[in-house]
């Protein structure tokens, strides 16, 4: 009997301090990773920056801004404030460019039910808006939620408002789910947006749409792999990229069988500090920020110091995705223009 409680007492000794070693690691890797503030992008990002509050304004962009044919906003999806944002930079580049034309990570029958949804002026039929919001849980769960049917609600109510000339229209550029070729979606949607234009003859009309992070970098990463918004600048379509980081927020994780679910389905471990998701440079935004706000960052700015830096580009992903690398001789303005930080965001929540 005191063999077999030796046993015991052996392994589990072992075993916790497995786990004891794995968690230092885990830590001080983490920890090395991010690494340190660094002065010099705190002080360049301190008179490049500004808080958002109810709405878009346009102290960071320039003339090279509107030049732009396509603006993209990049996320990381389940956090509601990007909803927020979604329909605040819809809403300033239809005032402020012109842009009428939203372009969408669904396929074309879902844009098609949206359309009819948006330009019904007899009725508003949220009937229809629910089956489109269940339709993109087929393709990204995470985004298929309350706060989406809420944000096309709105859209409705201000498209309603405007002249014909600038109303909102969709379109969906997103493989279609019958479409069995092994082109990625990557290069199918830089197909389809390029069929669209010309089917449509938008060929001196300006673009903006939501997708998820990885689709508006401009650069092919380490691994090869090329964006939606790298085939477009490849196809010189003049393009400018906003990703939105967040700190101390919520994500939401509906259930599902790849990975455990809480009972609210909600998570608050997958932030650009990490512990399953690093950004490195992340600290410097951070300072720069206060909790509870939205803040973006210009990273383009003469001068930068992000011309000749990896910072925020090099993703460390522990559980949610790949790690995002930049290739060798590229920098962070090379993927992207802007930033926003999201603080204590709240996750999406389940459609009612």
């Amino acid at each position: 009997m005191k063999k077999f409680l030796k046993i015991i007492k052996f392994t589990f000794t072992a075993i916790l301090s497995i786990c004891l070693l794995l968690f230092l690691y885990f830590f001080i890797s983490n920890k090395l990773f991010l690494g340190s503030k660094n002065e010099d992008n705190i002080s360049y990002l301190t008179k490049n920056k500004t808080q958002i509050t109810d709405s878009i304004n346009e102290e960071l962009f320039d003339e090279d801004f509107y030049k732009s044919q396509v603006f993209l906003l990049g996320e990381i999806h389940g956090y509601a404030d990007n909803q927020k944002l979604d329909k605040e930079l819809l809403f300033f580049l239809n005032k402020k460019a012109e842009v009428k034309y939203y372009i969408a990570e669904m396929d074309s029958l879902t844009a098609k039910k949206l359309n009819a949804f948006l330009k019904d002026s007899s009725i508003k039929d949220e009937a229809k808006l629910k089956e489109v919001v269940v339709a993109i849980n087929q393709r990204i769960p995470q985004q298929s939620s309350q706060e989406l049917f809420d944000k096309w609600n709105e859209i409705y109510d201000y498209n309603q408002k405007l002249p014909d000339s600038l109303k909102i229209t969709v379109i969906g550029i997103d493989k279609n789910f019958d479409d069995t070729s092994k082109v990625s979606r990557d290069s199918a949607m830089v197909t389809n947006f390029n069929n669209s234009i010309k089917k449509m003859k938008l060929e001196n009309e300006k673009f903006y749409g939501l997708f998820g992070y990885f689709h508006v970098l401009q650069n092919k990463t380490e691994n090869g792999k090329e964006a939606f918004a790298s085939g477009l600048k490849k196809s010189g379509i003049k393009t400018a990229s906003f990703v939105s980081y967040t700190i101390d927020s919520e994500m939401y994780l509906p259930k599902n069988p790849q990975f455990p679910t809480p009972e609210d389905e909600k998570i608050n471990w997958v932030n650009a500090d990490g512990p399953l998701q690093l950004v490195k440079g992340i600290k410097d935004l951070k300072e720069l920020s206060k909790p509870n706000t939205i803040t973006l960052f210009k990273i383009d700015a003469p001068n930068s110091p992000y011309f000749k830096s990896q910072h925020l580009i090099n993703v460390k992903s522990r559980i949610f995705g790949e790690n995002i690398v930049p290739q060798n001789g590229t920098f962070t303005t090379d993927y992207f223009q802007y930033v926003f930080l999201l603080r204590n965001s709240k996750a999406l929540t389940k459609l009612k």
